[in-house]
């Protein structure tokens, strides 16, 4: 459920890209910027909010990351300037980051027989929270409705959440607080750091995560591009989602079966030619289908990649999800900023240039990646 209004929450101002370039007279590239500040404010709480909680305990920071979450969501209601704004984006940013990283490492403590499927399943919540958000936009402007009660009605059902949270005790490895000192975490810290199959998945995540993310984030500016009002985009952005979820249920599937590396690998491939086809589509309607395709490839794979991150040492699961979830939302402030800079004054093509580059390189790594593990279980099999 925290994931699912995490979704709800992350993905409404996408759609409304180009109502909020309307209604504070501010151009493309402004609103990439601050997008990119939500970006960073996502990125400095994965860093170090998963430490904290090691120490403190993951549960009491997850708290903390929801009390910030409502204060961001009522200001975004009541402040009616964009430099306010985008302050307050920046603070959902930063709770945004504590909820995820928390989430992801109470769920990899809980489930470490198969962590890969355990992550991509508690995303799924994310994503059908984030299929909702479109739907809600296009029906508020097309009723006319002020966009910002929608930020209002996300903070009280995140307060209604929060009062479960508080008054629910739960006895798992959650609550648990590492008894190591700050200068043991950092220490422990650095190593992972260096850990070159971390570092991989970093820049793996870095790729995939930053397209994946700021693709959902344009499609519907995107699409205005492409003369699609934004009340047909928003419903599209919506069944985009939905095709992200069935793929993201297809992957915690196969990663049971199937060598977790391939399974990346392979989507990877997919991911790449799905969008380099559609670009050179012209037929609207079959454009369309092979967005939707790559959608379906594309998710669940920085999931997988975490999962395989984690794994390097399961007992510093916070510490590795906020190192994962660092180069993720690097990843996503630099694509951001990029797409709404590149879009604004060069080419409204600028988001599938940014995000093919990104895949391919993507494919390249998720090679090496798989070249090095396979070595490094031939060396642990053999002593050598």
């Amino acid at each position: 459920m925290q994931l699912f209004i995490t979704g709800l929450g992350g993905s409404i101002v996408g759609p409304l890209i180009p109502v909020l370039a309307e209604n504070f007279d501010v151009n493309l590239e402004k609103i990439g910027f601050t997008l990119s500040l939500n970006a960073f404010g996502i990125l400095i709480a994965s860093l170090f909010s998963g430490i904290i909680a090691e120490r403190f305990g993951k549960k009491n920071i997850l708290i903390l990351g929801n009390i910030l979450f409502i204060i961001s969501f009522l200001c975004l209601y009541l402040l009616n300037h964009f430099i306010y704004f985008a302050v307050s984006y920046i603070i959902f940013g930063i709770s945004w980051g504590m909820i995820f990283v928390n989430s992801f490492s109470i769920i990899s403590d809980v489930s470490q027989s198969n962590i890969s499927k355990a992550i991509i399943r508690l995303n799924l919540g994310f994503i059908l929270g984030a299929s909702l958000a479109p739907i809600l936009v296009g029906s508020i402007l097309f009723l006319s409705i002020d966009w910002r009660y929608l930020f209002l009605s996300v903070a009280l059902i995140n307060v209604i959440l929060l009062i479960s949270i508080l008054s629910i005790k739960i006895k798992s490895l959650s609550n648990k607080k590492n008894g190591k000192n700050f200068i043991s975490l950092f220490t422990a810290n650095r190593r992972l750091l260096l850990n070159l199959i971390i570092i991989l998945c970093g820049i793996i995540v870095f790729l995939n995560y930053g397209a994946g993310f700021t693709f959902v984030t344009w499609f519907t500016t995107y699409f205005k591009k492409l003369n699609i009002p934004l009340t047909i985009s928003s419903l599209m952005l919506s069944l985009y989602w939905l095709f992200l979820a069935l793929g993201g249920f297809i992957k915690s599937i196969l990663v049971i079966k199937f060598n977790e590396k391939k399974v990346m690998l392979f989507f990877s491939i997919l991911v790449f030619t799905f969008l380099f086809i559609s670009f050179f589509i012209d037929w609207l309607v079959l454009k369309i289908v092979f967005i939707f395709l790559f959608g379906f490839s594309i998710t669940s794979m920085s999931e997988i990649t975490m999962s395989i991150g984690i794994k390097q040492d399961p007992q510093y699961s916070g510490s590795i999800t906020s190192i994962m979830m660092g180069y993720a939302w690097m990843g996503v402030a630099i694509f951001q900023y990029a797409t709404g800079f590149l879009t604004e004054y060069f080419s409204g093509e600028s988001l599938i240039y940014i995000c093919l580059v990104a895949l391919f390189l993507s494919i390249v790594f998720i090679s090496i990646l798989s070249f090095y593990y396979n070595n490094q279980l031939i060396k642990n099999k053999y002593g050598l």
